[in-house]
C-alpha cells in the first residue's frame, strides 16, 4: 500500500450520524463545517492511500434505557458511520475484551473500524493495542468530541511517546468554550495542531506528480 507519508495513520474518532447529521440525536454545534472537513480529509485518505483506524461509539440499548436523546444506540440509523467516512476496502473488528488483533491489520485493509462503549477509547483492548504497538508512525486525529474521546485519545497517545497531530477544524464539540480549553491543553502538552488545510497541503508537498498540480489549482482533494 502506498502513503504519501508511510509513517502517517489517520485516526476517525466516532463520526457518526448521531454527532454529525443534521437529524443526529446529539448533534455537535459546528457539525456541518467539521462535515465539509471530514469530506476533505476522507478524499485525501482515499488519493493518497492513507491507513485509517476508525473508533465508534456502539451503547448497547438496554445501557441507556429512560435516558433522553441516547447517541449511537446499536441497531439504530444514527450509531452508523457518515457514508463518506467509510472506505471500500475496510474491516469491521469485533469486541471481545481480548487483545488478538493482528499488527498487519493496515496492510491488508485501508480502513479497520472498532467499538467502544465508554468515552475512553483505550477501553477496548484491540483499539489499544493496536495505538501502543503499531511500528512507529505518526497519528493524524480528528472527529467527536474534542472534550471527551478526541481528548482522551489524544492524552492517551502522547502518554505513549507516540507522535500526534490534532486536526483542530475537523473535531466536533458541544461547548465551544470547553472546546477551546482542550485544544490550549493539548497544545501546551505538545500536541501538533494543524488545520484541515495544512494537513492536505503537507501531503500534496511529498508528491510532486501532475495530478498534484491540478489540485493545488483546484484547492481541495475533495
Amino acid at each position: 500500500m502506498r502513503n504519501v507519508r508511510a509513517t502517517d495513520i489517520f485516526v476517525d474518532m466516532c463520526t457518526q450520524r448521531d454527532y454529525l447529521a443534521s437529524d443526529g440525536a446529539q448533534p455537535a454545534l459546528n457539525a456541518e463545517a467539521v462535515r465539509s472537513n471530514l469530506k476533505r480529509l476522507m478524499a485525501l485518505a482515499r488519493w493518497a492511500k492513507i491507513p485509517i483506524l476508525s473508533c465508534v461509539d456502539a451503547r448497547r440499548p438496554q445501557d441507556v434505557c429512560g435516558l433522553p436523546n441516547s447517541a449511537c444506540v446499536l441497531g439504530t440509523p444514527g450509531q452508523r458511520k457518515l457514508s463518506f467516512s467509510l472506505l471500500p476496502n475496510r474491516v469491521q473488528i469485533e469486541g471481545d475484551n481480548c487483545l488478538c488483533v493482528s499488527l498487519n491489520l493496515l496492510n491488508e485493509y485501508q480502513q479497520a473500524i472498532l467499538a467502544k462503549e465508554h468515552r475512553d477509547p483505550f477501553t477496548n483492548p484491540k483499539f489499544d493495542r493496536l495505538l501502543t504497538e503499531l511500528p512507529s508512525r505518526r497519528f493524524i486525529v480528528f472527529g467527536m468530541s474534542l472534550e471527551t474521546s478526541v481528548r482522551l485519545l489524544t492524552l492517551g497517545l502522547m502518554l505513549r511517546d507516540r507522535p500526534v497531530v490534532l486536526v483542530h477544524d475537523a473535531c466536533g464539540w458541544w461547548d465551544a468554550e470547553e472546546g477551546e480549553m482542550t485544544l490550549r491543553q493539548l497544545a501546551a502538552k505538545g500536541c501538533q495542531l494543524l488545520s484541515t488545510r495544512q494537513v492536505i497541503e503537507s501531503a500534496l508537498s511529498l508528491d510532486q506528480s501532475p495530478r498534484v498540480h491540478l489540485l493545488r489549482r483546484r484547492r481541495s482533494v475533495a
